[in-house]
């Protein structure tokens, strides 16, 4: 089968690697489409560590081929979307209804849950490593089971590959983390692919004043043709805080999404909320980034968190976020500006990085 293995920092190839089978738990998918994700861009960059090799990709979605020992929950021809969220459903957490916490998962470790790996080139001479049990930059996939949703097969699954992470992410901290409610004014920090689907959600969920703020003047004016901002702020010319505060009689925003995470975000986003509001933390530019803030803020009863993933239950709310866009209230085919065959993967990862496009996704049947 073909996949792009990433060798290196910055350098992606398609190769011929060996049929991939699924072990216990887990499921082979024929991929029909991925989203192409700035947690990929991050790791082709060399921000995020990673062994190599590696096949990037995370929010796949294909048809089942077959099914690993003690699977009950998929069978062949099942259309399913993956989940960056893989709750073991038996920890504190995931017993809670927080998967996204999951206390027995870990992230970019290029294995399988059960530490292994699934890849290989050569009849198994070389190891390749999967991102995020998943690898959907490749043809065949196999995933974990609790890592997979089955959804409509009435609903066209090239459409649905961002609820793998990026669309599910923007839309879970406005529905699920942060719920709006109705007549709120809300503000959003970087209007890229999340931050137009964290829009997208304060507007179903019926907000009152929809405020996008970006330093690039083509993903404010997206956010503005799709209907998703009332009112757009170039952060590279205006005070975030002061312009929200102007267009909210002077009170400041009721909630603050910083999508962006890169130094003075989060500030940004604090001061733009009025007393006793919300901000949510969703991107992270590259590790830890330091934030410096009066605690004062905090006594004004403004309230700071994050969220991992939105915060969603894959199980539940994927089949609802599928239900709403095939009911013509979730757009979701707006939000991608191009499609890619797999081998034009390196120029879906510049474009993203370039701005040229806001979400790209790979077809595999072009």
């Amino acid at each position: 089968m073909k996949a792009a293995v990433c060798r290196k920092v910055r350098h992606v190839s398609i190769e011929e690697l060996d049929e991939p089978e699924p072990s216990e738990g887990e499921i082979k998918l024929r991929m029909v489409a991925t989203g192409v994700c700035r947690t990929d861009l991050s790791i082709f960059q060399g921000h995020l560590p990673v062994p190599w090799p590696i096949v990037l990709g995370h929010e796949g979605v294909g048809i089942v081929e077959s099914v690993g020992a003690g699977v009950t929950r998929f069978a062949p021809n099942d259309s399913v979307v993956c989940s960056i969220i893989a709750g073991c459903g038996e920890c504190f957490q995931c017993l809670r209804q927080a998967s996204s916490l999951c206390e027995n998962v870990k992230f970019y470790t290029g294995k399988m849950l059960d530490g292994t790996t699934r890849l290989s080139r050569g009849n198994g001479a070389e190891a390749i490593h999967s991102l995020s049990y998943q690898a959907s930059f490749a043809e065949k996939v196999i995933v974990p089971e609790r890592a997979a949703v089955r959804v409509r097969s009435d609903a066209p699954l090239d459409k649905l590959a961002g609820l793998a992470c990026g669309v599910s992410t923007g839309l879970g901290a406005s529905m699920v983390r942060s719920p709006i409610e109705p007549g709120s004014n809300v503000v959003v920090i970087g209007t890229g692919g999340v931050g137009l689907s964290a829009l997208m959600g304060a507007r179903l969920r019926g907000a009152g004043k929809l405020i996008a703020v970006d330093i690039v003047a083509s993903k404010l004016e997206k956010a503005r043709a799709l209907g998703l901002a009332h009112e757009t702020i170039d952060a590279s010319q205006e005070d975030v805080a002061e312009r929200v505060r102007a267009l909210t009689n002077g009170r400041g925003a009721d909630h603050a999404f910083d999508v962006v995470g890169a130094p003075g975000t989060l500030e940004q986003a604090l001061d733009a909320v009025r007393p006793g509001g919300h901000v949510v933390i969703i991107g992270m530019t590259s590790g830890n980034v330091p934030a410096s803030f009066a605690t004062s803020a905090l006594l004004r009863q403004k309230t700071l968190t994050g969220t991992m993933g939105g915060s969603i239950e894959p199980s539940r709310h994927i089949p609802e976020f599928v239900d709403l866009f095939l009911a013509g209230r979730l757009d979701l085919a707006s939000l991608m500006d191009r499609t890619y065959r797999l081998e034009e993967v390196s120029s879906a990862l510049e474009d993203l990085e370039q701005g040229r496009i806001t979400r790209g996704v790979i077809r595999f049947d072009l």
